[in-house]
């Protein structure tokens, strides 16, 4: 069983999307802002991190970041979620080697869980 890590401040997002990635057989943990993520990364091993954008203590950005330096969580795959698009971002996020990034509004959850599944494969 894969395990995903989510990263999302918004508790409605961290439901709908988590429920429907345990539905497709992930394991899912949750993290409720980014410097909470970010310590929960470096605990266990995880196969798959999605990151919202936009929360409190520390920003998807700077989450992605600090994953991509650390030698323990460098090679696990993200998906970045965000409710708006700022093009300048998601081209910083991209070009540190996000896999997806996906509108929070316009992605579904059971696309969410079928994407994670199409990268993971």
């Amino acid at each position: 069983m894969s395990k995903v890590l989510l990263i999302e401040d918004e508790k409605i997002f961290i439901e709908l999307f988590g429920d429907r990635l345990r539905l497709a057989g992930f394991e899912v943990s949750a993290a409720e802002n980014g410097a909470w993520g970010l310590k929960e990364a470096t605990k266990e091993k995880f196969d798959l991190f999605i990151i919202d954008m936009m929360m409190p203590a520390m920003t998807g950005e700077e989450v992605i970041a600090k994953l991509k330096m650390d030698d323990k969580t460098k090679n696990v795959p993200i998906i970045v979620l965000s409710a708006s698009v700022d093009e300048e971002a998601q081209k910083r996020v991209e070009k540190m080697g996000v896999h997806l990034f996906l509108l929070k509004t316009r992605i579904t959850p059971s696309d969410l869980a079928k994407k994670a599944l199409d990268l993971l494969k």
